[in-house]
């Protein structure tokens, strides 16, 4: 929401610069946010958004045209997610269901995770959400090897198992953990990833009464395996649900390191404008610093998801189809909008042409524990 905006004239020569003042407006409207007597703007953070437009038409761009702009977060402190809604558990032999007013999920107790999540009265979920290491190559990627450096975390990603380790005796897994709380409940699954050397993630949902699902994923670092292209989970949900809203970085999509020209803001469009027309499918459609987003379909109906500064993306394919399709005409009938909420994703590189690698600082950590937490909501 935009509560005020003010603007300021710049004359600046050549090779030489000023400090011009915020105006006195707009700094008591952050002071009253900071101090929380602001009586709009109450959300938990204010943007101060700083734009460059030209003055006067010239041959290549007319009057406004934005030249270009930065942007400050200030942010409150953000309160733990709470919610007094009762809710009802019911453990059985191969399932746990959880119960409130307005919907159920249940978790299974033979390892598909999060089996089913009806909201409202409808299953919003097609399969269970699953961890993800993977990303579609790019032609970047092509070019610097990408694929055969991080195959480990494509492997991962498509057999990760709550069976355990394949030369167990006895292929049963683990049960969850299950931990019930005053107004919540914990359910904790620990994947087997066939990596070499041999890794683990731990999956656990925290459920409320409301139908807030508050998802962790971690991975406890193991010496030997590279750096992954992205963490985080993967859901697929109904092809009905082909309309996105995000609260981050837009109105186009960025990426770690082509982000700087995403303006943070709400987007909305439609899940199939977020295929990109590359000649090789792709990796395509990344939104970065997202807030919150939401899936829905043309009646409103759909998921919600909200997380500190996400990478998100909604597509009509998942990565692994993504890859395997030469051309447009070779991708799969769309049955499902494929949705990934992620800590990040690396970068795209592209550095020089087809051959390095995406830069240090826009990769993900090697060699240190991660955990990515995000919450999702039937709306």
């Amino acid at each position: 929401e935009e509560i005020h905006s003010s603007e300021i004239q710049c004359d600046v020569k050549p090779l030489s610069s000023k400090v011009f003042a915020i105006p006195s407006v707009i700094s008591e409207k952050m002071l009253e946010y900071e101090a929380g007597t602001a009586d709009r703007g109450t959300g938990n953070e204010f943007i101060l958004t700083v734009s460059l437009t030209l003055k006067s038409d010239t041959l290549w761009a007319p009057a406004g045209y934005e030249v270009a702009f930065a942007q400050t977060v200030i942010k409150k402190s953000v309160k733990p997610f709470k919610c007094t809604k009762k809710l009802r558990v019911v453990r059985g032999k191969s399932n746990i269901g959880v119960y409130g007013d307005e919907f159920s999920a249940q978790f299974s107790v033979m390892g598909a995770g999060l089996a089913s999540y009806v909201y409202c009265g409808r299953e919003m979920i097609e399969r269970a959400p699953a961890p993800n290491f993977w990303r579609a190559p790019n032609d970047n990627d092509n070019g610097s090897m990408m694929q055969q450096r991080y195959a480990q975390w494509k492997i991962a990603s498509m057999y990760a198992t709550l069976r355990g380790k394949p030369d167990s005796t006895f292929f049963a897994p683990d049960p969850p953990e299950v931990t019930e709380g005053r107004n919540s409940v914990r359910i904790a699954y620990r994947y087997y990833l066939p990596t070499t050397p041999e890794s683990e993630c731990g999956v656990s949902y925290e459920v409320f009464g409301d139908g807030t699902v508050k998802t962790e994923l971690v991975y406890d670092p193991v010496k030997g395996l590279p750096d992954m292209p992205e963490f985080g989970m993967m859901f697929k949900l109904d092809a009905d649900y082909d309309r996105l809203t995000w609260y981050g970085a837009g109105p186009e999509e960025t990426y770690e390191d082509r982000k700087r020209g995403g303006k943070i803001g709400i987007y909305s469009n439609k899940v199939s404008d977020n295929m990109a027309r590359y000649l090789i499918p792709q990796e395509c459609g990344n939104k970065c610093d997202v807030r919150w987003a939401r899936v829905t379909d043309i009646k409103g109906r759909g998921m919600e998801f909200a997380g500190d500064n996400m990478s998100f993306s909604a597509l009509p394919y998942t990565p692994h189809e993504l890859e395997n399709a030469m051309h447009a005409y070779e991708l799969p009938k769309v049955h499902y909008t494929v949705v990934r909420a992620s800590l990040k994703q690396m970068g795209v590189a592209g550095d020089d042409s087809w051959g390095a690698r995406v830069l240090p600082q826009y990769r993900l950590p090697e060699g240190k524990k991660l955990v990515f937490s995000f919450r999702f909501k039937g709306i």
